[in-house]
């Protein structure tokens, strides 16, 4: 026995390192077919407790946050992040950074967590000083001139006016970039040699608003006119397209050369020319300078991440906040992730992350937890994706009595919270928890009951690690970013309901998907997947409608395209392009508000937030009529049949959860679950998270039914294969 024991310490401690000052190196590897973080060589479950970034309970070193640290600590936890600002450690007055302070932080995570494995989340904003001192560095904005009140820092947060004009360096300045680059080498150099830099083991690259590589201010106004982003804008162009002439014939205009091409104002990038779409042949303009803006903020994470991955003596993971596509308040286009394809394929990145989805339907009790990114395309790259779970404000005690304890415990956010770590580590990736609760003076986890539901998941995934990644899914979701380019960069009704809205409800269909990008699709085995549904793929090569016909329709499978699949190539927009690909004939119909959609079978209604357009009907005599639009006889969603595939065509996009299920069942993917629960299955673990419980027929996947009497707000988690109950 004794023996035993020995040889577990010794396995433990070889894993982790035997204390600060044995320097920990990490990698993100394959194992058991996920990519998975390997601490000294060692593969480990990807749970983190990480510090917030708010005044009050960031620095690791202060009574609350190391009471939290040391609390996750003695749960079993090894990983932990906390943030770094360079505001915090660049001064004005001084050449060197302040390498103590950023010293003190990794600090005073060991001094109650010895064996810890850090990563360093470190924001490479400019400081104010910087950016008063360089104004012609700085964003300038189309809707109005930089709002000189909003100024950084205590008594406010680093972060609290991001999404205001604010000063800010441009992300488009090559100052600022090389400078912060220059400290970044700094930064590495003075931890490389401490001993607290002996427990780092990767560094989280943050810039733009909250560090999540946002464009400043992107959710309400327009960036960036400032003479850094036009100087990039116009090298960008000249890139391009080499000559005025070519640039010219693009723009189809004749006021513009590369030497004085400006960035497209406001008016000019909300005008559209076909319905809410951009019609290449007349606003290429607008879509190259959020091409150009986009890529400059991908230029700048690949800057960073390169400098980390060249200055770190040892092995070191990257990551960054990119990937975004659900819940981005209908603002991608200005400020969101579309080069994700190159993020993806980037070398010098190993993770990417972002926080849950704010969604409420998915956030809340029966919701979700969705991410906020296309998770399994993520992993087909070889990267890990991370969520952060930030959702502590969902607690009725969230927030306390400054003054004295009062309890934290709050019944009705538990189930919320083992919810929000269930789904992404069986889905083959990781979180943090992300604990806000120190500047209310108290941790958002910090009571016995939520430690003991944390252990019990930290426990349960440390040893589902070593179980093969194997995913249950029959269902495949397509999504692109390349599709905002032409849509009117801000509210539409298709952008929240078909993001955030109607996926939700199809995620409680019963029917499990796996989610990736439309440039993943050929690297997908097909041969798992019984319906394919394109959620919002409106722009598509030739050769990416080629492949879809030649060899996703085909093996008896369900094509699903869910509104205009294809109406643009890129170079003209129009409404054969996606006639052509779908195969149903259609229409063009005058859009108008209110649209509504009447499901037959089942029977259900719904109506639009505004008017969609363009918009089609469908003429088809070969297609049978599954939905009209509201008030008509005007077929607005159909089913075709073809040799070998089917087609489901929806004129307006789907919404529903009972209608998501018909359609997925008509096209042969298994139910596991038909009361509308969250449910979901990988890896021989199946998980139902219900809001109102109640009497459920579950039906696996070997033709076994289990009878089960659910709980109000619980979880149940299952066995997939022989439906014992795991954990609840």
């Amino acid at each position: 026995m004794k023996k035993r024991i020995f040889s577990f310490v010794l396995f433990f401690f070889t894993i982790i390192g035997t204390s600060a000052s044995v320097p920990k190196y990490a990698e993100i590897k394959p194992y058991n077919g996920r990519p998975t973080i390997h601490v000294n060589g060692q593969p480990v479950s990807p749970n983190f407790y990480a510090l917030t970034h708010a005044t009050g309970g960031r620095w690791s070193w202060e009574e609350v946050p190391q009471r939290n640290l040391k609390q996750f600590y003695d749960m079993g936890f090894r990983l932990f992040q906390v943030d770094l600002y360079f505001e915090d450690i660049w001064y004005e007055e001084k050449k060197e950074l302040d390498i103590e302070k950023a010293r003190k932080q990794l600090r005073g995570v060991l001094e109650v967590a010895p064996e810890a494995a850090i990563v360093l989340r470190v924001h490479t904003n400019a400081p104010y000083w910087w950016n008063k001192a360089n104004r012609d560095e700085c964003t300038e904005y189309a809707d109005g001139p930089i709002q000189e009140e909003y100024q950084p820092g205590l008594p406010h947060n680093n972060e609290d006016f991001d999404n205001e004009r604010s000063l800010r360096a441009s992300l488009a300045s090559e100052k600022w970039r090389k400078e912060a680059g220059e400290r970044l080498k700094e930064l590495c150099d003075g931890l490389a040699v401490s001993p607290e830099g002996d427990a780092l083991i990767g560094m989280h690259i943050s810039g733009g608003i909250y560090g999540e590589w946002h464009y400043w201010g992107f959710i309400s106004h327009e960036p960036d006119t400032g003479k850094a982003m036009t100087t990039y804008f116009r090298k960008w162009l000249k890139n391009k397209y080499g000559n005025d002439k070519n640039l010219q014939k693009a723009w189809n205009r004749k006021d513009f050369t590369l030497t004085d091409a400006t960035v497209p104002g406001t008016e000019e990038r909300n005008t559209t020319h076909f319905g809410f779409f951009k019609d290449p042949q007349q606003d290429q303009r607008v879509i190259d300078y959020f091409t150009a803006q986009q890529e400059v903020v991908v230029e700048d994470i690949e800057y960073f991440s390169k400098i980390v991955k060249d200055k770190w003596p040892r092995p070191l993971i990257t990551g960054v906040f990119y990937g975004y596509i659900h819940m981005t308040f209908n603002r991608q286009t200005v400020g969101g992730h579309l080069f994700i394809e190159r993020i993806l394929n980037c070398p010098t990145l190993d993770y990417l992350a972002a926080p849950q989805t704010y969604w409420n339907d998915s956030r809340a009790m029966g919701g979700s937890g969705n991410s906020r990114g296309i998770v399994e395309s993520t992993l087909l790259h070889g990267k890990l994706w991370l969520d952060e779970m930030d959702n502590g404000e969902y607690q009725k005690k969230a927030f306390i009595d400054p003054v004295r304890y009062v309890e934290r415990y709050d019944p009705d956010y538990a189930p919320l919270l083992r919810r929000c770590a269930l789904f992404p580590l069986m889905r083959g990736i990781g979180l943090w928890y992300y604990d806000f609760g120190p500047r209310e003076s108290l941790g958002w986890w910090d009571d016995p009951r939520y430690r003991k539901t944390i252990r019990e998941e930290k426990e349960l995934f440390d040893q589902r690690l070593h179980i093969p990644y194997k995913s249950e899914a029959d269902l495949l979701y397509v999504w692109s970013m390349d599709n905002f380019y032409y849509l009117k960069p801000g509210y539409l009704p298709i952008t929240f309901n078909v993001l955030d809205q109607s996926v939700e409800e199809a995620l409680r269909s019963g029917v499990v998907g796996d989610h990736i990008y439309d440039f993943d699709l050929d690297k997908v085995n097909l041969d798992q997947y019984k319906a394919v549904i394109f959620m919002n793929n409106y722009v598509l090569t030739d050769a990416q409608k080629k492949f879809i016909k030649d060899k996703v329709a085909k093996n008896s499978r369900t094509l699903i395209f869910n509104y205009l699949t294809g109406i643009t190539d890129g170079k003209k927009i129009d409404y054969a392009l996606s006639e052509k690909l779908i195969d149903v004939k259609v229409k063009p119909a005058v859009a108008y508000a209110p649209q509504g959609v009447e499901f037959l079978n089942p029977g259900f209604r719904y109506d639009f937030d505004g008017t969609v357009d363009p918009m089609v009907v469908i003429d088809d005599p070969d297609a049978e009529p599954l939905a009209y639009l509201k008030g008509t006889k005007q077929v607005i969603a159909a089913k075709k049949k073809f040799p070998g595939y089917n087609v489901v065509f929806a004129a307006l996009p789907i919404n529903g959860t009972d209608v998501f299920r018909s359609i997925f069942k008509d096209a042969g993917c298994h139910v596991y679950n038909e009361a509308n629960d969250f449910t979901y299955c990988n890896t021989g673990l199946l998980l139902i998270h219900t809001k109102d419980g109640g009497k459920r027929d579950i039906h696996l996947k070997n033709g076994k039914t289990l009878s089960l009497d659910l709980a109000p707000k619980s979880n149940t988690l299952l066995d997939a294969n022989t439906g014992s109950i795991i954990l609840k």
